[in-house]
């Protein structure tokens, strides 16, 4: 009896120095998990809005400026972001040439442990590049003073740029996360591997893209056309939604598809010629296949407007 009593507290002995190798082990790894976690989350934030109403364009260039403003704002204030931290682009400030010394700063300034956040609000237009339609890419239409006579022409002379050499620019910046929301006139053409399957790509970078609408869309105006539909529901997620950037664009995305409905009925009744081709219902696209606006914590929000 007591040969098998001691055995037993012999047995319970060892099964308890397991639980508890286990637990320590399990705890490391949650510990290790939590801080890469919190590495991630404490990466410096450098946003960039981008936006561009060319002269041709119906909307004037306050449009486009406001809708830069009141997003990059927007980031600014929920992620307590210093001064130095933004930077934004407008019209005559965001031709190609102006992309490209911006492209280049970036790229001397930035590094892994930073966020780059990328905010464009600008026309686009789809292009089929060798009269081949699988090869049809989104050409981004930066500033000129004078419409071009064609996106081919633009595109060579320098003025335009098409979405796979805006990709390949974004590749030469060293950030160690991308997060690039595109808020465009029109995005059926954009791949939604834009920039993870490009030659160029950084694979071991993750990287995240927002489109403002969805394939065969236009992206619309607010209803007193002030401001770009989606900028505008972006803006009030950030002040009402608790979370992550994720839950936040979700909500964005929410918003702006149930207060497209209205403004696509109007434009229907009253301007039946605009974009014939293109269809007014707006429904904005989340693709991040590496999970970084979830893995992006956002401050809590006071109580007295939390969800």
């Amino acid at each position: 009896m007591r040969r098998a009593t001691e055995k037993l507290k012999s047995g319970l002995d060892e099964i308890c120095a397991r639980l508890l190798q286990g637990c320590a082990l399990g705890l490391l790894c949650v510990s290790i998990s939590a801080a890469s976690a919190q590495d991630a989350g404490q990466r410096q934030n450098m946003i960039v809005g981008i936006g561009v109403c060319p002269p041709w364009n119906a909307q004037s260039g306050e449009v486009c400026k406001h809708s830069v403003e009141t997003v990059v704002t927007s980031f600014s204030d929920r992620l307590d972001l210093d001064p130095s931290k933004t930077h934004m682009m407008f019209n005559e400030g965001a031709s190609a040439d102006g992309l490209k010394r911006t492209i280049t700063e970036l790229s001397n300034k930035l590094g892994y442990e930073d966020r780059l956040i990328i905010y464009a609000n600008l026309p686009s237009k789809g292009i089929d590049l060798l009269g081949d339609s699988n090869q049809s890419r989104q050409v981004l239409e930066l500033w000129a003073d004078h419409e071009p006579e064609n996106a081919e022409m633009a595109i060579k002379n320098g003025i335009w740029i098409s979405a796979p050499a805006f990709a390949a620019m974004l590749h030469t910046i060293p950030a160690g996360e991308v997060i690039l929301i595109l808020d465009t006139s029109n995005s059926d053409t954009i791949d939604p591997d834009l920039l993870e399957s490009h030659s160029s790509n950084l694979d071991e970078r993750p990287e995240a893209l927002v489109t403002s609408a969805g394939a065969g869309q236009k992206a619309n105006y607010s209803a007193d056309r002030t401001i770009a539909l989606f900028a505008k529901h972006l803006a009030a997620a950030f002040e009402t939604t608790n979370g992550t950037l994720h839950d936040v664009m979700m909500t964005a995305a929410a918003g702006t598809r149930q207060a497209a409905i209205p403004i696509c009925m109007d434009l229907k009744e009253n301007m039946p010629a605009e974009d014939p081709e293109k269809n007014c219902t707006q429904i904005p696209e989340i693709l991040d296949p590496a999970g970084l606006l979830a893995a992006l914590q956002l401050p809590d929000l006071p109580e007295d407007v939390q969800n």
